[in-house]
């Protein structure tokens, strides 16, 4: 072989090996930009996903500005705080602004400087007594109400279909549930010192035998207990008289009663899987009448069972469906509206004001859904 076919041999080897490094440094630079491409592809959809989360949380129904009133009081609103906080940051919202209540106010004035504030959405976290303060505020406005359940009764959650004692599921309804438009009932009420206020109603307001539970029920065995403590003080009570109460509805002639308890009704779940008033429901624009006249052991027994019976309904209890009520009681009667005592009562005016709250709730499947 001569010198010159020996140098041909030795640089087309050295272009191959040259050609092969060089495809080799090609590919690898290619497979280095592909993956540079997608990684700036994730990163960018991650940005624009993050910048459009307000969006987003609009599409969902969560709206911008939270608020939350809540009971110091209460071991589940500490617990609450830091996660409302988080639903906001996850949905790209502004923070959520916080509103205490105090033993004076059970949320009624942290309400009113919530949506002065610009709140859209309060949440609140504490029992009946502060949901009431805040619909009393929120009702017939556009701001809507989220509800934590922390109390012992828990009535209106509990007739939303709320998980009760389950804090993060609350929350989760708050910013990912539906609004729902329920009724609220406006009470106009004389007291035993003949002055008059103004209350609202979500679930169950009475005068009688109901009211003397709630007066009379310990604090103490309420944080032990829980709702079965209000089954003690029913005993306590069960035995009394019957009081004169004339009623009337919608213009209509009143008509005189013999009662052991007289209620106005949004709603009728209570505790314990207990239906007071099964016809009633909670946005159909009526209020529910019911008159408790039990006389003796066994009538209350008879009451008792058609409260945990769907449908059935006791001879001793009337009901009727009504869209106004007036009551005038005989002798002034203690009162409690959703769980919570008030003074005596001679007299209360009930006005239904049907679809003027709104509630977030579960959302509910569709057929093909479920």
């Amino acid at each position: 072989m001569n010198p010159l076919t020996t140098v041909l041999i030795v640089v087309s080897v050295c272009a191959i090996i040259g050609a092969i490094v060089a495809i080799v440094a090609w590919r690898k630079a290619d497979v280095r930009a592909t993956r540079l491409r997608d990684v700036n592809r994730e990163l960018s959809g991650q940005l624009t996903q993050a910048y459009e989360l307000p969006q987003v949380a609009s599409r969902l129904g969560v709206l911008n500005h939270v608020a939350m009133v809540f009971n110091p009081a209460k071991a589940a609103a500490d617990q609450a705080r830091p996660l409302v906080t988080q639903a906001c940051a996850l949905f790209g919202l502004p923070e959520p602004k916080f509103y205490e209540t105090d033993p004076d106010d059970s949320g009624y004035a942290a309400t009113q400087r919530a949506v002065k504030d610009g709140a859209q959405l309060v949440v609140i976290a504490g029992g009946d007594g502060t949901v009431r303060a805040a619909a009393k505020v929120l009702y017939n406005t556009d701001v809507q109400m989220g509800i934590i359940p922390t109390g012992t009764g828990n009535l209106l959650a509990r007739n939303l279909n709320l998980p009760i004692n389950d804090v993060h599921s609350c929350i989760s309804i708050a910013f990912n549930g539906q609004s729902r438009a329920v009724d609220v009932v406006s009470l106009d009420m004389l007291h035993d010192d003949d002055t008059w206020d103004n209350q609202v109603s979500v679930v169950i307001a009475g005068a009688g035998y109901d009211a003397q539970i709630m007066h009379s029920t310990s604090d103490r065995l309420k944080a032990a207990a829980g709702w079965l403590a209000y089954t003690e003080a029913g005993v306590r009570h069960l035995r009394g008289k019957r009081h004169s109460v004339t009623v009337s509805s919608d213009g209509k002639e009143p008509k005189r009663y013999r009662v052991r308890s007289a209620m106005i009704a949004n709603c009728g779940y209570l505790t314990g899987g207990i239906n007071m008033i099964p016809d009633a429901v909670i946005d159909d624009g009526l209020l529910d009448v019911a008159l408790l006249d039990p006389r003796h052991l066994v009538d209350w027994i008879q009451v008792a069972s058609a409260t945990l019976t769907a449908k059935r309904k006791s001879p001793r209890v009337t009901t009727f469906q009504a869209r106004t009520c007036r009551m005038v009681f005989e002798e002034p009667l203690v009162a409690q509206i959703d769980g919570d005592p008030i003074p005596k009562i001679k007299e209360v005016k009930a006005t239904t004001i049907p679809l003027s709250l709104r509630v977030r709730v579960p959302v509910e499947l569709s057929t093909e859904q479920k």
